[in-house]
């Protein structure tokens, strides 16, 4: 017979339930052995000059917090009777988000060696000039075309590739797949680099073309976006009525038109919407590397160290951006 195990009792139920059973010994042993290595390991590979003093001797700053944690991590497994494999898994994240750390050189430093220079920075940001908000408002207009234009051609182009894409709609298998594969290389490619490109391409604020290379780059951006989710929509659409259109010898556009589209609507409006949105974010971003509207702004500030300006030009946008959000989340919920 196998001796019972302990109990205890769950509050408020006066029932009692099974303990876990403690863990062996011999795996967290091991365990404190690997953490005795890392700690070696961390302080040989430090790139920080912080120390802590013990009277005499000296251990690096953030090799000591690391072997503090790791400790930590390996006695609360302990106490919660956990496994030794979840507790390793967690050294091991540890252990990679040091080499991260050390591979940049990273250091907390900075808060606190430059506080000076960021209190009249910080002084600044706290006294927005709210008249330069309505100064430019010729580029908050910019930057709201941008996202409208950039709206409805990107997604219109969406849709189609996602028709294209989808094997429920698409002519053939090899099409599905070679628009599959062209929309991957699309999204590979984040929306600040189609605007550097197209900015190189079509030249920038300066050159007169920013908004539109800004629109180019919000389009392909759009388009990676909307022809993912709505395929995948159209992957899982109700095989009823496809089914009632084929029996029917309806042609592809015709089965397309009456019984894909329809049931993808909702959805699609949904998806355009959220790309709307993403697009007032994205369109300021692509104005700091010469796409124009508020982010050009924003930039020309910062090199003029005009930080009420900015401060202003930021709390409108937190503004602009809620506003739009609320918006767009009443519209969608009215969708589906």
């Amino acid at each position: 017979m196998t001796a019972p195990q302990a109990a205890e009792h769950t509050p408020g139920t006066g029932a009692a339930r099974p303990r876990r059973p403690a863990p062996r010994p011999a795996p967290y042993l091991g365990l404190l052995a690997l953490a005795g290595v890392l700690i070696v390991v961390f302080s040989a590979t430090t790139t920080s000059t912080l120390r802590l003093s013990f009277g005499l001797f000296a251990v690096p700053l953030y090799a000591g917090l690391a072997g503090v944690l790791l400790v930590a991590v390996i006695g609360l497994g302990w106490r919660l009777r956990a496994q030794p494999l979840p507790v390793l898994g967690v050294l091991a994240v540890i252990a990679m988000c040091w080499w991260g750390g050390s591979g940049i050189g990273f250091t907390l430093a900075p808060l606190w060696e430059d506080l000076g220079r960021a209190e009249r920075v910080l002084a600044e940001f706290l006294d927005p000039n709210w008249r330069f908000v309505i100064r430019v408002w010729d580029q908050w207009v910019v930057t709201l075309a941008m996202a409208i234009v950039a709206t409805t051609v990107g997604c219109a182009v969406g849709l189609l590739l996602a028709l294209g894409a989808s094997p429920v709609s698409s002519p053939t298998k090899l099409t599905s797949q070679v628009i599959k594969a062209t929309n991957s290389v699309i999204r590979s490619i984040p929306d600040i680099g189609y605007g550097l490109l197209f900015v190189a391409m079509l030249g920038g604020t300066a050159g007169g073309a920013g908004p539109m290379a800004g629109i180019m780059a919000l389009v392909m951006f759009n388009i990676g976006i909307v022809a993912k989710l709505t395929g995948e929509t159209i992957d899982s659409v109700d095989p009823g009525p496809l089914e009632a259109a084929d029996a029917t010898g309806a042609t592809l556009i015709q089965r397309n038109r009456q019984a894909v589209i329809p049931q993808i609507l909702p959805g699609f409006f949904s998806y355009t919407l959220y790309t709307f949105e993403l697009n007032i974010r994205a369109s300021v971003v692509l104005g700091i590397v010469g796409a124009g509207g508020v982010g050009q702004v924003i930039t020309v500030q910062l090199s003029h160290f005009n930080y009420s300006n900015i401060a202003a030009v930021m709390i409108a946008l937190v503004v602009v951006v809620l506003a739009v959000d609320y918006l767009s989340l009443t519209i969608r919920r009215r969708l589906t």
